[in-house]
């Protein structure tokens, strides 16, 4: 069995979709005109605020990964030599993804990464070699870690899992609001942490939520 592939992805705005979108308006109640003016400022703000989880109106920015539980961190921008496109950048995903055979594991990636993926791939032309399992209620070939701690419903984000059950984030002071104004060192960083952060909290599953694993033992068994 070929090892599962660890991934998350980072996205920001698309400016050329967003202006796609039809200009916002002001509720008919509204009379005066800069109250019009700021509505349609705000929700103009809002709209972009918005878009980078919404792969009509974003795109993916980075891309970590990791070939098993091993392995070292890859991260790829869009900028570095072999990703300079996002369309470089998803491809090189994809290839991984085939290479795993669809086995995949990361926090949301069935709600959010792997349908954020597949509509990029959608709108860039991009062929995908192998189709991800989206299939809800299952462990394989997707393996969803927040979908298997909350049991497919309502669920906390990452970090604040991490923090309460006690595993160690080195970069406590980044979260993805922030991601459209990292400068590409801080970026790949944070990028590389979220995947050190699933591999973790993949570990501390399993035994529990997920077959124990043979070469670890998380310490809590312990006690």
């Amino acid at each position: 069995m070929k090892p599962i592939l660890f991934f998350d992805i980072e996205t920001t705005a698309n400016p050329d979709a967003i202006a796609l979108l039809p200009e916002p308006t002001a509720p008919a109640n509204y009379k005066d005109a800069d109250k019009i003016a700021q509505y349609i400022t705000e929700k103009k703000t809002e709209q972009i605020a918005q878009a980078p989880l919404d792969a009509d109106l974003g795109k993916a920015i980075a891309i970590s990964l990791q070939s098993g539980i091993e392995s070292q961190v890859e991260v790829h921008l869009i900028g570095d030599p072999e990703t300079k496109a996002e369309s470089d950048l998803i491809r090189w995903f994809w290839t991984a993804f085939a290479k795993a055979d669809g086995r995949s594991c990361g926090y949301n990636i069935i709600g959010f990464d792997l349908p954020y993926l597949l509509r990029r791939s959608f709108d860039l032309g991009i062929q995908v070699p192998i189709q991800p399992q989206l299939s809800k209620f299952r462990t394989e070939p997707t393996t969803d870690l927040m979908a298997i701690l909350y049991n497919w419903g309502p669920a906390k984000g990452l970090k604040w899992v991490c923090k309460r059950y006690g595993i160690n984030n080195p970069l406590p002071d980044l979260d993805g609001s922030l991601v459209a104004n990292m400068d590409p060192e801080t970026l790949r960083k944070y990028a590389g942490n979220d995947v050190y952060l699933v591999v973790e909290l993949y570990k501390r599953m399993c035994g529990v939520y997920l077959p124990a694993l043979n070469s670890y033992q998380p310490a809590f068994f312990n006690r």
